[in-house]
């Protein structure tokens, strides 16, 4: 794996989440997350113990450069991490020949791209939500707050990786 391409993307992620943080409050219930596309663009070769330790260490570097909670991010992006694999597991069984699983090579569907991104998503803003609101406000109100945040974050991940990481991973 070529690992200098891996840690380009790391910080290019980084800064996008750091301008997002700083520029861009669209409304408070709404937040613009784009550190769990270092989760879903590593190979499935990575280890989940690496994986989630990149999603820790890109989770706190983004907590501890911006203005929000330290360890928000970090315990969130662990948290995707660690089941990263447990939702690519049945893509590769099924309909993928290689054993490397690999979102950027043409074995891959959008419609299974979305699945991942989703669902990368949806871990990751349970347990934001969940750590950010809990006790503070109703399930409802939380429950809007995660399917919100899946639905629009998925949809600029989905871009982002259209324009931008296909061409370069």
């Amino acid at each position: 794996m070529d690992w200098v391409k891996y840690i380009y993307g790391f910080i290019v992620i980084l800064i996008l989440q750091l301008l997002c943080c700083e520029f861009i409050s669209v409304w408070p219930v709404l937040y613009i997350a784009v550190i769990p596309l270092i989760v879903v663009i590593l190979p499935s070769s990575v280890s989940t113990y690496i994986v989630m330790l990149l999603g820790f260490a890109i989770g706190l570097l983004t907590d501890a450069l911006s203005d929000g909670v330290l360890g928000l991010n970090a315990a969130s992006c662990t948290l995707a991490g660690a089941f990263k694999n447990m939702i690519t597991e049945p893509m590769r069984r099924y309909d993928i020949q290689s054993d490397e699983f690999n979102m950027n090579s043409g074995e891959f569907r959008s419609g299974k791209l979305v699945v991942l991104l989703a669902l990368c998503y949806l871990l990751f803003f349970t347990a934001y939500v969940l750590i950010d609101g809990a006790g503070v406000a109703g399930w409802l109100y939380i429950l809007l707050r995660i399917v919100l945040n899946v639905i629009v974050n998925t949809a600029i991940a989905y871009l982002l990786i259209k324009l931008w990481i296909r061409r370069f991973f």
